[in-house]
């Protein structure tokens, strides 16, 4: 079960790969999340990929991939 601030952020993620066809930086995260810092999001993107949502790859820029879907 994701909380309410990480369904949004899977929510976010989903949509932006849909309307762009790239995954989201870590800056269009911290500026939709409307936080200051990047450790947030990075934390947020930690607990989506525990969780099983995602999947990050190291290195690599966008390298964000959805594992799961919601039902």
């Amino acid at each position: 079960m994701l909380t309410p601030k990480q369904l949004n952020l899977y929510k976010f993620i989903k949509k932006y790969k849909h309307d762009h066809e790239v995954m989201p930086t870590f800056d269009d995260m911290k500026s939709f999340m409307n936080v200051k810092s990047k450790s947030v999001v990075f934390h947020m993107l930690g607990y989506l990929e525990w969780k099983g949502y995602i999947k990050r790859e190291p290195a690599m820029w966008r390298g964000i991939t959805i594992t799961k879907e919601l039902t």
